[in-house]
């Protein structure tokens, strides 16, 4: 018999066959619940959702207690995960997903809808395998594994795509991420029957563990905090398939005071996406992704430290509308970004910031990006809109190397910004631009301490200055060290236009600078001093800038300004 909804599953009776075999107060005794001992066969092939879903009713009914997976097989649809109780996945248990769809619940029969960020859980209709809600003290553990199936609910033929974008506008034109490309980093499309919805879910759940587990092979997102407080998540392992979209690993929407630390996650989409969350804490974590490492959007206090990452966008905040994200610190991190080919946003930024334009009171602040050192194969981006707020961001000892791309991938896709989730105009979406090191664009109070940019030899063309930034106010430069990306090209190190309020001291010009500064429709220039430009063949562009000046070594080994 075919079930179809977790509330069906738990008012389903115990299975007396069973239980007849076991004293009646054995399990509140020892407050163990095995599934076999509720019916569960564990061969990989008996549908087993029913004798779970018993098994967690027995142990929240008797006030609490540990339902055990034994080693085993246990495939099974969707079952509800109740207050009061831990699933113990003891080594070798794997808790396998369905094939089949129909298996899985409506996703609306447990309150989720389409609202990102606030009621939404994965993409499609349905619920996946595990889902808690309203519930408190419940956790999962162990070294076993819960296994999605997800390959089995797409077709590796047919790459993933939307129309979020117009190829008319990109470097490429139509020939833009041309399949003939190849379709090695996916995204790749949905077969006919549809896919489950996001693997686990603590939907408005107080209290949750979830440690050493091995989540793997998900059809959708694979952990999932909604409108959850105090979760500690620890040691566990994300596996999935980076050709699969819309895999992220844990999105915590909604929630608070949220610990998440020594964790191994593999995904396709965003490794960690936060969104209208306070007090996320995010340490010794390793993440790989073909989108960002990790999203943030709409949250406060909240810090990614020891991070080790290899993906498509590092370090992602975006502003939508109405949002505010402020108080928020990365540090101590190292990560290498790849530009690849398919429908994933992002262009190798290993620091990306962008608000919507328009965004109605939105507001990124206070943040902090501290020790970190990246090798990437794009440059990082600061990009505010009038009438939204981006201020105050700081880089504190950021290393940033440049490196080339696969000619091929740079042929097919480099070259190009990519703003979608932000854009309010397809034309501004993806579209053709060179490459700088670093770009911001309406930003008030960006402090640079501590950069070093360097280049790799044989770029891409299309890469240009070190910095470019435009319709700023207040932009420090200290200890700056850098030059533009070709030692013969004609683009300036640092390129400033409308802004008001800058000041530039104790940097270096590295060997092959050109031209150092080049400055329009700049007021408000406040301090030169102190930097070395003995290796840049000129100075400044316009040549008399309003700058006190003093300190500094000129090209040619001139003193000015002592």
């Amino acid at each position: 018999m075919r079930l179809l909804t977790a509330r069906l599953f738990l008012s389903l009776p115990l299975v007396p066959c069973v239980l007849a075999q076991v004293p009646g107060n054995t399990f509140a005794s020892t407050g163990l619940y095995s599934v076999k001992q509720f019916g569960a066969v564990g061969d990989g092939t008996a549908l087993d959702t029913a004798a779970i879903a018993n098994a967690i009713r027995a142990a929240t009914s008797a006030g609490g207690g540990t339902v055990v997976f034994p080693a085993g097989r246990y495939r099974t649809g969707t079952f509800e995960l109740l207050s009061n109780v831990t699933l113990d996945l003891q080594p070798g248990a794997v808790i396998q997903g369905s094939r089949n769809v129909a298996d899985y619940a409506d996703s609306a029969a447990f309150g989720f809808g389409k609202t990102y960020g606030v009621d939404s859980s994965g993409e499609g209709s349905k619920a996946g395998i595990i889902v808690a809600r309203n519930a408190e003290n419940v956790s999962i553990v162990g070294r076993g594994t819960i296994e999605a199936s997800g390959n089995y609910f797409f077709d590796f033929s047919k790459p993933h795509s939307a129309p979020d974008f117009d190829p008319r506008y990109t470097r490429q034109g139509h020939d833009f991420n041309n399949p003939r490309y190849g379709l090695a980093f996916g995204p790749v499309e949905v077969s006919g029957q549809g896919r489950p919805g996001t693997m686990v879910v603590f939907s408005h759940c107080k209290n949750v563990l979830v440690r050493d587990v091995t989540l793997s092979n998900a059809p959708n997102w694979t952990l999932h905090l909604q409108g959850s407080e105090n979760a500690v998540i620890s040691g566990i392992h994300i596996l999935n398939d980076q050709r699969l979209p819309n895999t992220d690993g844990i999105d915590c929407m909604a929630s608070k005071s949220v610990h998440i630390s020594d964790c191994d996650i593999r995904t396709g989409d965003d490794a960690f996406t936060i969104v209208g969350s306070d007090d996320v804490q995010v340490t010794n974590c390793s993440l790989s992704s073909n989108s960002a490492a990790v999203r943030l959007e709409d949250t406060r206090a909240s810090t990614f430290d020891n991070l080790s990452i290899s993906s498509n966008r590092g370090l992602a905040i975006f502003g939508r509308g109405g949002g505010h994200t402020r108080y928020i610190l990365f540090s101590n991190i190292t990560l290498r970004t790849h530009l690849i080919t398919g429908h994933w946003w992002g262009k190798a930024e290993p620091i990306y910031i962008a608000i919507r334009s328009g965004a109605g009171g939105d507001e990124i602040s206070d943040v902090r990006f501290t020790n970190v050192t990246a090798e990437a194969e794009g440059g990082m981006m600061i990009l505010g809109a009038p009438g939204a707020t981006l201020r105050d961001v700081a880089f504190n000892q950021v290393k940033v190397r440049i490196v080339a791309p696969a000619p091929q991938i740079a042929q097919s896709v480099g070259g190009n910004f990519d703003f979608r989730w932000t854009a309010t105009r397809v034309s501004e979406a993806v579209f053709s631009h060179d490459i700088p090191g670093l770009y911001c664009r309406h930003v008030d109070g960006l402090k640079i301490r501590g950069l070093e940019l360097s280049w790799e030899d044989n770029l891409p063309l299309y890469f240009s200055n070190a910095i470019d930034c435009e319709d700023f106010e207040n932009l420090d430069v200290m200890d700056f060290e850098g030059r533009q990306a070709l030692p013969a090209s004609t683009a300036a190190t640092i390129l400033l236009r409308d802004g008001d309020g800058v000041s530039i001291v104790d940097s270096r010009a590295l060997k092959g600078t050109g031209l150092f500064l080049q400055m329009s429709e700049i007021k408000g220039e406040r301090v030169f001093a102190n930097n070395d430009l003995s290796e840049a063949q000129q100075a400044f562009e316009p040549r008399n800038p309003h700058f006190v000046q003093f300190g500094n070594d000129m090209p040619g080994g001139k003193k000015l300004g002592k």
